[in-house]
């Protein structure tokens, strides 16, 4: 009787230590979330952020691209990766051999968030591809 008890208690716990909330944090591939999506306000800011550090310059007022080789920001097309935390890697220049310039280094979090949270209400890609 006292054997099976044991078992059972390895059982239980290899079943909770092995729940992804129990891995190790450099292990998990936290993508962070944007804290600004449907927010109505942060939307109208990020817009404003958007033409403040001269994105428009590259990716155009309506986001369509075309200048200075830069690519559409509302389509479904992405270099590399069309997830948040990706997106706010690229306007950073925290992605290796990235071609956009560092623009976000002078970008709080907060305005990069906004200006993504805006970005994205110009999507007219693939509904089935949205993932933020």
């Amino acid at each position: 009787m006292r054997q099976k008890r044991w078992i059972l208690v390895a059982l239980v716990a290899g079943l909770i230590l092995g729940q992804p909330g129990n891995v190790p944090a450099q292990d998990q591939a936290v993508k962070k979330l944007n804290p600004f999506t449907g927010n109505a306000e942060a939307i109208q800011e990020g817009r404003g952020v958007y033409f403040m550090y001269s994105c428009n310059a590259c990716h155009g007022g309506t986001g369509g691209g075309g200048m200075a080789g830069a690519p559409p920001i509302f389509d479904d097309t992405w270099n590399y990766g069309s997830d948040d935390e990706t997106l706010r890697k690229v306007i950073r220049g925290e992605i290796p051999n990235q071609i956009m310039p560092a623009v976000g280094q002078s970008m709080t979090d907060d305005e990069i968030w906004m200006v993504l949270a805006w970005i994205r209400t110009l999507y007219k890609g693939d509904p089935s591809k949205v993932n933020w």
